[in-house]
């Protein structure tokens, strides 16, 4: 009985997305005050655990760890897609995180589930135990992507535990993926250039950037810069980019400008997080499928928000007013200088606007300059712009 009390204090105070499962012997009807789900259920409970094991993102089971772990054992497969398993014990007194602890969220959930019941969270899990950077979870609530085999983020999240050199290096995403007000582990040590963290000798580097290889910039591989070490690739998804195109253009030609464009400029594609283009080719089929196969967000900009780009006074790109240059001497549009805006007198005359691809970038993303000029194919044009970020929110290592 006293399981049941609990799983109802808990369903309530996880909310709506709960759905509660009670022994049919204890299940009464719902309150109005109560907005989870429930569902009266039947022993034995393993048929029904298979159920939702299979159903759910996460389960909190009220039971001994020792009689769930019996329970879900045959059912275990890999800590990347198994459910978030805690375990609340008959005293209400612990939640206790089990199954997938960092990657399934079995830990937060654990913290939350002890705060509803004003009991105390057991989280046995390495780094959340010596209070230091989780690899495989680093930058996963600003949506970062991990590039490293699952051997490689092992050793790098040993080394971390294990009190070994460890080099961060960041050049773009949030900066604020550590808190502030929590000293950094002192083996662990933020890096502000590609050669001090070469140099370092670190057993693990984190490296968190939108650029393929950062280190092609200086002249060699990340691969034979840091030999022997083990390397952790994050992707934020930091970079937007600004497309126009003709009516119709298939989508296999703008994919064909994008990939170019990035591989020419040492982009990845994995931090891509935004096109945008102008309102008028908001229903524009290959666009829209772009920015679909890649996962990213879709949006338009009225023509007169697009001008405000080149029309403000705010010098944004090192250019002086367009309005003023750029009807009786336009920028060419097969000139493209690194961060600056070009204004084109035929995209005024013919659709009303100074451009397309480099407004949208800027205004989507906020930077104040472009990432990449504008490149220009037969029937698109691109420009690519980098998310900008507060800075100071990130503990840092001398």
């Amino acid at each position: 009985m006293h399981g049941a009390v609990l799983a109802r204090r808990v369903a309530a105070g996880l909310g709506p997305e709960t759905t509660l499962y009670i022994d049919r012997r204890f299940s009464d009807p719902c309150t109005e005050e109560e907005t989870f789900q429930a569902r009266a259920f039947d022993l034995p409970l393993r048929p029904l655990l298979r159920q939702v094991w299979e159903e759910f993102e996460a389960v909190v089971l009220f039971l001994p760890v020792g009689a769930a772990v019996r329970l879900v054992a045959p059912m275990l497969n890999d800590k990347r897609t198994d459910p978030a398993l805690v375990c609340v014990d008959d005293g209400g007194r612990f939640a206790i995180s089990v199954v997938s602890g960092h990657l399934g969220g079995a830990d937060s959930l654990a913290e939350r589930v002890a705060a509803v019941l004003g009991a105390e969270a057991v989280i046995t899990s390495g780094s959340h135990a010596t209070q230091t950077i989780a690899v495989d979870l680093l930058g996963r609530e600003f949506g970062w992507t991990i590039e490293a085999e699952s051997a490689v983020i092992t050793r790098a999240s040993a080394a971390v535990v294990n009190r070994e050199a460890v080099g961060i290096f960041q050049t773009a995403g949030e900066p604020n993926w550590w808190p502030a007000s929590l000293p950094l582990s002192p083996n662990i040590r933020r890096y502000d250039t590609l050669d001090a963290l070469s140099g370092s000798g670190c057993a693990a580097a984190l490296v968190i950037t939108d650029e393929r290889d950062p280190y092609i910039s200086v002249g060699t591989t990340l691969q034979d810069a840091l030999r022997g070490t083990h390397v952790v690739l994050y992707r934020p998804r930091s970079l937007v980019v600004g497309m126009g195109c003709r009516r119709g253009v298939p989508v296999e030609e703008l994919e064909r400008l994008l990939v170019d464009t990035f591989e020419a400029n040492n982009l990845s594609l994995s931090s891509l997080e935004c096109l945008a283009t102008a309102t008028l080719k908001r229903d524009e089929l290959g666009l829209l499928a772009l920015a679909e196969k890649y996962s990213a967000s879709f949006s338009c900009y009225e023509g007169d928000v697009l001008n405000s780009v080149y029309d403000s006074n705010i010098d944004l790109a090192g250019n002086t007013n367009p309005a003023e240059v750029s009807c009786a001497s336009p920028v060419p549009d097969d000139v493209s200088r690194p961060g600056e805006l070009h204004p084109s007198s035929n995209a005024r005359r013919l659709v009303g606007v100074w451009g397309v691809a480099e407004p949208a970038a800027l205004l989507a993303s906020g930077a104040s300059r472009l990432l990449v000029s504008k490149q220009t194919a037969s029937r698109a044009t691109i420009a690519v712009a980098r998310r900008e970020y507060a800075q100071g929110a990130l503990a840092k290592v001398k």
